[in-house]
């Protein structure tokens, strides 16, 4: 690979009909030596080990401004990084590393502004056709990356995340959300996997109500990880003040406690368990007449429905959690 480049960088300095054959050529061999070493890299961390100690990743910043050039390219190479970085925090971590191949300081990382991550952040926001397999690959690659703490400081102390914020949302009750903002709330879901990120989400003015709106959608399974990192947004101490004061927020999760799927109910349950753990505060407003009455009627049902929750884990989640709200309530 770092032979192609150099002789696709030495080529381009000769127009000429021959050398477009032979680029075109070079282009060829890139895409197959790609295809082979993620083929090598899929669930084998030996070959991941070697790859980062080989400089995968500055070998393939170096050869960005040619994937900008070709799609196929850049597709196949997304992939690559899709494969290398799964389950690989070290993998992930070295997309923070310089055009050079060194690891950035902490103080410069995300200020330098020329690390793969960065293009990787750049391109996201770039691709007009929410359908294309690049976007979808480019957000996939992100979702692996923010698993990774060096790379969500990365998106932290970028604007990256504001892009949420200028999805569109269609209007009526039978709306339904866009295939970029699926592929944003999938992003934020593995963001809000811990607490840093919890609060990183919080942060940005206008998510919450944001992700909130998504939670009201038609299609079952955008609503479902908008409820999700709803959820997770609200075992975070700090993040606890402004999902309380936040009255659609509460709305929608007292009002999954009617829903006819039990997972939707759960979720529900289990947030509004996660506001009141260690928060007075939150009993004023869950004390709420309509709150408290639909979590009055969740816990009677569940407690009528499943007589022996023992069987089943999560039907046993579901009634601890009514329990512990209808108890902290009571005190």
């Amino acid at each position: 690979m770092k032979h192609i480049h150099a002789q696709m960088n030495l080529d381009s300095l000769k127009p000429g009909k021959t050398q477009k054959k032979k680029e075109d050529s070079l282009i060829k061999q890139l895409r197959c030596a790609m295809q082979l070493l993620r083929n090598c890299l899929f669930q084998n961390e030996e070959c991941k080990m070697a790859a980062l100690k080989a400089h995968l990743v500055p070998v393939l910043h170096s050869l960005w401004p040619w994937f900008l050039l070709d799609d196929s390219s850049m597709q196949i190479a997304l992939h690559l990084l899709c494969v290398y970085t799964a389950n690989y925090p070290a993998g992930c971590g070295s997309l923070c590393w310089a055009s050079g191949g060194q690891p950035l300081l902490p103080s410069v990382r995300s200020a330098a502004g020329n690390s793969l991550m960065h293009n990787v952040m750049k391109l996201a926001t770039q691709i007009s056709n929410e359908s294309s397999p690049i976007q979808q690959m480019v957000f996939c690659l992100l979702s692996n990356l923010v698993l990774s703490h060096d790379c969500k400081g990365v998106i932290q102390k970028s604007n990256f995340l504001q892009n949420f914020l200028s999805l569109s949302l269609p209007k009526g009750s039978h709306k339904n959300v866009s295939n970029v903002s699926t592929l944003w709330l999938k992003l934020l879901l593995n963001i809000s996997l811990g607490e840093d990120g919890q609060q990183m989400i919080m942060k940005i003015n206008g998510t919450l109500d944001q992700i909130v709106e998504m939670c009201k959608c038609k299609h079952k399974n955008n609503q479902h990880i908008a409820l999700l990192i709803l959820h997770n947004i609200c075992f975070s101490p700090a993040n606890k003040p402004k999902i309380l004061a936040n009255d659609k927020a509460i709305s929608v999760l007292s009002t999954c406690l009617e829903s006819d799927s039990l997972d939707v109910q759960r979720i529900g349950a289990a947030s509004l368990w996660a506001l009141l753990h260690n928060y007075q505060k939150a009993k004023v407003t869950l004390k709420n007449p309509l709150i408290r009455r639909r979590i009055d009627e969740a816990y009677s049902l569940v407690k009528k429905t499943t007589p022996q929750p023992e069987g089943n884990q999560l039907n046993a989640y579901h009634l601890k959690c009514l329990e512990n709200i209808v108890q902290l309530l009571d005190c």
